[in-house]
């Protein structure tokens, strides 16, 4: 025998049937491996295939009976049919004289039938074992039989003593019968055993629970005595071991909030009670059974520890960078469009729908997604930021969903977990989210729906508890109709939507923001370089900002590291002209770079969206109609 073995096997004594019911399986394509063995051999072959993973053996009838009987084994009896003996009965017809019928056991009463009515003059001899076998044959010689019919038992012996035989062969019915049984009872097994596994998991996982949680567990009956503890409870109660078992709750806790949920039948939650001069907060939840109150589970938290493990949670979180650090107090300016954007993320804060931002980089999407998070009842949660631009495509699943230990080659022991398991209970924010792969949307709408993450390699699914903030540079609108983008995923992600305005529409924000940045740059020398850095801004006074807050932020960084480090009398310091010739020009670092929108065209585009409407332009650039009048003077624009 070799090292794999099938989960079924047939065990055949006569080459015949062997042969046979090999050609029967292969045609089938049934899952069966055939091993020939006599009687006395087939007990020890059955047991070396069940050491090797056989689960359920087929056999005729005397090799069932044998393996049934010594070891414990499901076995499949090929049925003896009446279609077995049609050829063989038209022989003995025509015997000239008795015939014996060697059976293990008894015959069937269908055959003596047929023989009764084809007047044959049948005699029984039954076996069972190979001894058996041998001294029925003589017995039938002895008895004048002219003819043996019977299997694989006694034909040796019928031929060694001289007795005409005919050996009886399963007919291929009875054989794809037994096959096909065998089939279903390993699908049953199979089916059970898994029943078994998971309750046996789930046991373990009660067990696991109620061992070593942070929370006490007491269980009552009906009649309020004691009936399960776990060792917090011991702890708490000051009751070593199981000795509070069968003692009176009321013995062991006076005021309990268990003897009133018996009592009264209702759910006692969310109290705090002093047990053994520990202060702990309580669940009491009745238990019913068939409409009968059979008891109270109640479980219990030391109010001092349940302090420390919040504490640690937050410091925990603090120092993963799982927090926002932003609030709607630092979004800077005052611009029309940019009041409007803050009052509607404020209104999507208590909201629980995905919220989708817009807008061109470098205008602090970022910022208002901390924003919404930490102006929402999420907001003690994490706070979890994936970058989907620069996450390698290959570990996105793996990243966002976490993985299994061993589900690829280089996955850490004992897995990963993954930003959706991370940001539970808080707010995962998805940035760049139209970079994401076409093929990944399809998995990441199918979490937005379900809130359930399935870890990479794994075989169960997990809740997540999850907000999704998403944001975006591109139009996905335009992405979806170039079919870039799922549809079905971009209208799930555009439940709530929030468009920030560019730096260019909000110019009246653009020296709030830069005296911020400048002054946390210049640090302490932000009160005597303020004058000269009043100057720089002035002089760029018709820039479009193309890079938004981010270029605003770099180029006042630079600016402040040349201020602080030359010492510059006034603006007209050359590193500083160079500085600003440069910005004002669209260069910074590459000469090539293509030439910025000028003040004069962002007006005019401005003017053209806004109907010529010098309110509404004003408006949408932040500034006030006698600025935008006076501008309009200076350029020489025609309304």
């Amino acid at each position: 025998m070799g090292n794999q073995v099938r989960e079924i096997c047939l065990i055949a004594p006569s080459d015949r049937l062997a042969r046979k019911a090999g050609a029967i399986i292969k045609e089938l394509n049934a899952p069966v491996a055939v091993y020939q063995a006599s009687l006395e051999d087939a007990a020890q072959c059955a047991r070396q295939l069940i050491e090797r993973g056989a689960e359920v053996f087929i056999s005729r009838t005397g090799t069932r009976a044998l393996l049934e009987r010594e070891l414990d084994a499901t076995v499949v009896g090929i049925p003896t049919m009446l279609s077995d003996y049609t050829e063989i009965l038209d022989d003995a017809r025509k015997a000239g004289g008795p015939v014996a019928f060697f059976a293990y056991d008894q015959l069937t009463d269908d055959v003596k039938t047929i023989c009764s009515l084809l007047r044959i003059d049948a005699r029984h001899y039954g076996f069972r074992s190979m001894a058996d076998g041998e001294s029925c044959v003589r017995q039938a010689i002895a008895d004048g039989m002219v003819l043996g019919v019977g299997g694989a038992v006694t034909e040796d012996p019928a031929r060694r003593l001289g007795l005409r035989y005919l050996p009886l062969e399963n007919s291929s019915e009875s054989i794809i019968s037994a096959i096909h049984t065998a089939m279903r009872i390993l699908g049953l097994k199979k089916e059970e055993r898994k029943k078994q596994e998971q309750l046996q998991l789930q046991l373990e996982r009660y067990q696991a629970v109620f061992q070593f949680t942070h929370d006490g567990i007491i269980a009552i009956d009906q009649e309020g005595r004691v009936a399960l503890i776990n060792p917090v409870a011991q702890r708490i109660l000051q009751r070593p071991g199981d000795t509070a078992l069968g003692r009176n709750i009321l013995d062991e806790i006076p005021d309990s909030n268990l003897w009133t949920a018996l009592q009264t039948g209702q759910p006692q939650l969310d109290t705090l009670n002093r047990i053994k001069g520990t202060t702990v907060y309580s669940n009491s939840i009745p238990i019913e059974v068939g409409g009968q109150l059979r008891g109270v589970v109640a479980t219990f938290q030391d109010v001092k520890s349940l302090q420390s493990s919040e504490r640690k949670v937050r410091i925990g979180l603090h120092e993963k960078g799982l927090t926002a650090k932003y609030r709607f107090t630092d979004i800077l300016g005052g611009s029309p469009n940019l009041t409007a954007a803050v009052s509607i993320a404020k209104s999507y804060a208590a909201a629980r729908a995905t919220v989708l931002i817009m807008g061109e980089t470098g205008t602090g999407k970022e910022l208002f997604a901390q924003s919404i998070h930490a102006a929402s009842p999420r907001q003690s949660g994490p706070f979890v930021v994936v970058n989907c631009a620069t996450l390698d495509k290959n570990l996105l699943e793996s990243e966002l969903f976490g993985y299994v230990e061993g589900a690829f080659t280089g996955a850490l022991k004992g897995g990963k977990i993954g930003l959706f398991e991370l940001a539970h209970t808080g707010t995962l924010f998805l940035d760049e989210i139209g970079e994401i792969p076409l093929d990944f949307q399809a998995k990441l709408l199918r979490v937005l729906q379900e809130r359930e993450i399935r870890r990479l390699g794994g075989g169960t699914v997990t809740p997540v508890d999850v907000r999704v903030i998403a944001a975006t540079n591109r139009d996905l609108a335009q992405e979806v109709s170039q079919g870039r983008f799922r549809s079905d995923l971009y209208y799930r992600l555009n439940i709530l939507s929030l468009q920030i305005p560019p730096l260019r529409h909000r110019v009246g924000d653009v020296p709030i923001l830069a005296d911020a940045f400048f002054r946390k740059f210049a640090e302490k020398r932000y009160e005597e370089l303020r004058p000269c850095f009043g100057q720089v801004l002035e002089q760029l006074e018709g820039y479009c900002w193309p890079g938004n807050i981010r270029e605003l932020q770099n180029f006042v960084e630079r600016i402040s590291v040349l201020m602080t480090t030359c010492q510059p009398g006034s603006v007209q310091s050359g590193l500083l002209m160079d500085l600003i010739r440069r910005q004002m020009g669209g260069q910074e670092e590459s000469p090539s770079a293509p030439a910025l929108p000028s003040e004069a065209e962002i007006l005019t585009a401005a003017l053209l969206r806004n109907g010529r409407m010098v309110g509404r332009t004003a408006a949408e650039l932040g500034i006030s109609r006698t600025t935008l009048w006076r501008k309009l003077k200076q350029y020489g624009i025609q309304l």
